[in-house]
């Protein structure tokens, strides 16, 4: 063989070479594996197994395979997970793994025993959130302060962990910030340095203020508020204002908008909020749109606008499908296409799956910031949090609280409630850690 000859074999075994490993590499990648027992490649799927907070146990039918976050070659088939954390409501799930098909757990762990921080101190009147679930605002009506070391042993009481260092923290924030009667306002978005969640005077108003008849309008973008306020002869004066700035309105006279101004302005503000609305519903089904008008209330936009909650009015069947072309990698859990009157359901509208998530009328049920959670508020007793898919119900908090008044943080590692610890004292804003 002369040197030519062999300068082709090489360049044809190198060939043949980059084949064969290209096509192993391939394979490898869809999750194939070789089966030591049978010698043969077999195919596999992947688990990815995440979590937050990560750091915690994955176990595999009963068995503790790694820790999160984590990817696990699995035999097509039915799999329980469990994924434990100490301090933490275990999370736990029948996963299917399909053959070259990726699922993923994106499990959140709730605490156990969740501390509570006061972020009001001389009681919050009528709180109400801003539409992007940054901002929150509340009247004080009295400058007389709260009885702090009350609400210290209390807090002492209701945190149902000893570590020292929460409940230092948590006492320590009671300090006497407000003594301006007015609207109050707080941040509720994290900021690069950390959290500071102050409240800060946003309107100061004086004593004789007409409090209860008093009504807020927010601005679809949250930067602005509305405030009217009864006048004589039957007539409302009409104030607009900007949450970046302070005012003072206990020195007259107050100019406010005129009232067609103010009206038209608050009609812009409604016709955005319905068009907002109309853009998203468009992008689901047809057909399901035509049975939400007529078989459904409450309807509500996940935070990542891919999901709508709704609850039905009376019972219906839903198409087998709405999106006719394949899609992989979709939720393994069980859907529920038979609708029951009453009953809460979450249609994923990029998956097309539809989900029960609860039965009960008695309950009201929102968005949690994750758009994988919902908050469910059972009145006045508790308040839990379950996925969008029915799984996984927690209770994260067990006591005393006012209806309606449950919001989450932007950054989903707080809920927002209004309360009272002690029935001596006015409601106030706390918050409850969810980390």
């Amino acid at each position: 063989m002369n040197r030519g000859q062999k300068r082709n074999l090489i360049t044809l075994a190198s060939l043949i070479l980059v084949v064969v490993l290209t096509l192993v590499v391939g394979f490898f990648v869809r999750g194939y594996r070789i089966d030591t027992g049978n010698k043969t490649l077999q195919p596999t799927g992947i688990l990815s197994a995440n979590s937050v907070p990560e750091g915690a146990q994955v176990w595999i039918n009963g068995k503790l395979k790694t820790a999160t976050n984590q990817t696990i070659n699995l035999s097509p088939g039915h799999y329980q997970i469990e994924i434990k954390k100490p301090g933490f409501a275990t999370w736990k799930k029948t996963i299917i793994i399909e053959r070259e098909v990726v699922s993923e757990t994106n499990a959140r762990l709730f605490p156990i025993a969740p501390d509570l921080k006061a972020l009001s101190f001389t009681g919050a009147n009528r709180p109400q959130i801003s539409p992007d679930g940054t901002k929150i605002v509340y009247f004080v009506i009295s400058e007389k302060e709260s009885d702090n070391i009350t609400k210290e042993a209390t807090i002492k009481e209701n945190l149902s962990s000893n570590d020292q260092e929460e409940e230092s923290e948590a006492v320590a924030a009671l300090e006497p910030e407000e003594n301006k009667i007015g609207l109050w306002l707080i941040n509720l978005a994290e900021k690069p340095l950390g959290r500071s969640f102050q409240s800060r005077i946003f309107i100061q108003l004086r004593p004789d203020f007409n409090f209860e008849e008093a009504v807020i309008r927010w601005s679809p973008d949250s930067r602005k508020i509305i405030m009217i306020v009864p006048s004589s002869n039957n007539k409302k004066d009409y104030f607009l204002l900007d949450t970046n700035q302070s005012y003072d309105f206990t020195t007259p006279p107050l100019i406010g908008e005129r009232e067609n101004l103010a009206l038209k302005t608050l009609a812009e503000w409604q016709e955005q909020n319905n068009l907002d609305f109309q853009q998203l519903f468009e992008e689901l089904p047809e057909k399901f749109q035509d049975i939400l008008i007529d078989q459904a209330v409450n309807l509500v936009f996940s935070p990542d606008e891919q999901k709508i909650l709704y609850q039905v009015k009376k019972e219906i069947n839903l198409p087998e499908k709405f999106i006719t072309r394949e899609i992989i990698g979709t939720s393994t859990q069980k859907e529920n296409r038979q609708l029951k009157p009453g009953s809460w359901y979450v249609y994923d509208n990029k998956e097309d799956k539809n989900f029960l998530v609860l039965e009960s009328q008695e309950t009201e049920v929102s968005w949690f910031t994750t758009s994988r959670h919902l908050l469910i508020t059972k009145k006045n007793l508790s308040i839990e949090v379950i996925e969008y898919d029915g799984q996984n119900q927690t209770t994260i908090y067990s006591g005393p609280f006012e209806d309606n008044y449950v919001f989450p943080f932007p950054s989903g590692k707080q809920l927002l409630i209004l309360t009272s610890l002690n029935k001596n004292q006015p409601s106030d804003l706390y918050s409850i850690s969810l980390e």
